[in-house]
């Protein structure tokens, strides 16, 4: 059996193990104790009484059957013979048969009798006593009091683990309490810090070394964005006058290589400033914004160039589209990546789909060539453009696609299409009615 793995897990079983061994433990010490005292008050009132017949024998009052004997005793006298001269109470002929009979007081038992045998002058003395018969009370006393003791023992022992867990149930609420707290923590509410005096004093180190962490780490993040920030509004001006020289040149094909040049550039230094944003906090404001209106605002701006290509594009909806609040300028460009990377990447006469819902998410789908099973998981990669593909980019487009779904507590997804031709990128949001 493997011990769980939980702390409040290990702290439960613990206890339970150290309860029970305490109550096993408790439980025998006292019955051993309690027997031996039973023992010895025994003995005791053996050895009084074979004191009473030796007295009584001595002073030569004639017959032991007059002399009282305690709790059902049996006494016996022996002659220098070793045959019984007298006996009364019960007869036991085999403990008195097993009685040792020599110059030394002894303690013997026979089953459940216990025996003592004292020599005396011309002879010995042996009484015994049976611990089952009713007349005794000593072991009677015994198993009450240890039945008594175990009612009252078993309840502690088995308050002891309830408490403990109880005790470690709080402290686990309390790491719960944090760790909740942590888990809200991301790109939108880096300013938010784990509280302390709330841990255990062991673990408020922690929380403290995880603040410290977070602050680094929000200072390099300020720091990188604003650099990207600052790259980017610095090349818009000589990319607004490489555009009007390129423009001035007489040579067609010169001068539309260029402007290629020139847009693309202008397209990687928009994304630049869509992510230095989404990475700054609360550099923006978020809002509630329709994905279906989102969509076709999409579709339609990109339906010219597509169909110009020679291929073609659709826009469906399904009936229960969620509302979303977060960036839609931010969500307008993922989908235009997506619906781009779809165009670019295919052949002609491939069907792009792009579907708005169920739910709060958006698709777009495409029956291309698609790619291999080993590059599909490196789709995502910033800088990564796959093989032998003789198309040019930035190699930075999903990868930005997923940092704007993750801004929005979502995901995107890359798997293969319908009947394993094309690809479908699919970006599930967070909708309105999520709590955060």
């Amino acid at each position: 059996m493997r011990a769980p793995r939980s702390l409040l897990g290990q702290f439960v079983v613990l206890h339970i193990a150290v309860a029970l061994i305490a109550t096993l433990v408790l439980l025998w010490s006292a019955t051993t104790l309690l027997h031996q005292t039973a023992d010895r008050f025994q003995r005791s009132l053996l050895v009084r009484q074979a004191q009473v017949v030796a007295a009584a024998r001595a002073d030569g009052a004639g017959t032991i059957a007059a002399i009282p004997l305690i709790n059902g005793m049996a006494v016996a006298t022996f002659g220098s013979d070793r045959r019984i001269d007298r006996s009364s109470g019960p007869a036991r002929r085999a403990v008195l048969a097993a009685a040792p009979l020599d110059s030394h007081a002894h303690f013997f038992r026979r089953g459940a009798v216990e025996g003592y045998s004292l020599p005396t002058r011309g002879g010995w003395i042996v009484v015994s006593q049976d611990d089952t018969d009713p007349e005794v009370i000593t072991d009677d006393i015994v198993r009450a009091f240890l039945k008594r003791f175990a009612l009252l023992t078993l309840p502690i022992a088995a308050l002891v683990p309830l408490i403990g867990v109880l005790l470690a149930r709080r402290l686990t609420l309390r790491m719960r309490a944090v760790s909740a707290i942590a888990a809200t923590i991301g790109p939108q509410s880096f300013d938010t810090r784990l509280p302390r005096g709330v841990l255990p004093t062991e673990a408020e180190p922690l929380a403290e070394a995880t603040n410290a962490a977070l602050d680094r780490l929000v200072a390099a993040l300020h720091i990188q964005s604003a650099f990207a920030a600052d790259v980017s509004h610095e090349l818009r001006t000589p990319l607004a006058a490489i555009r009007l020289r390129a423009d001035a040149v007489a040579d067609a094909g010169v001068r539309a290589d260029l402007m290629a040049s020139v847009d693309r550039a202008a397209r990687v230094i928009g994304q630049l400033l869509a992510l230095a944003e989404l990475e700054q906090p609360h550099a923006v404001e978020a809002e509630a914004f329709d994905l279906v209106a989102l969509a076709t605002q999409v579709v339609a701006d990109r339906a010219p160039g597509i169909v110009t290509g020679g291929r073609s594009i659709a826009f469906e909806t399904a009936t229960d589209v969620a509302p979303v609040h977060g960036y839609p300028d931010a969500i307008i460009l993922a989908l235009e990546n997506l619906v781009d990377n779809a165009a670019k990447y295919t052949p002609l006469g491939t069907a792009i789909i792009v579907r708005a819902g169920p739910g709060a998410r958006l698709s777009v789908t495409d029956d291309g060539n698609g790619v291999p099973a080993a590059q599909l998981a490196r789709l995502k990669d910033r800088l990564w453009r796959g093989a032998d593909r003789g198309i040019e980019g930035s190699g930075i487009g999903l990868s930005l696609v997923e940092r704007i779904a993750r801004a929005h507590g979502g995901t995107l997804t890359i798997m293969p299409g319908p009947e394993e031709r094309g690809l479908v990128f699919e970006i599930v949001l967070r909708d309105r009615a999520t709590p955060h």
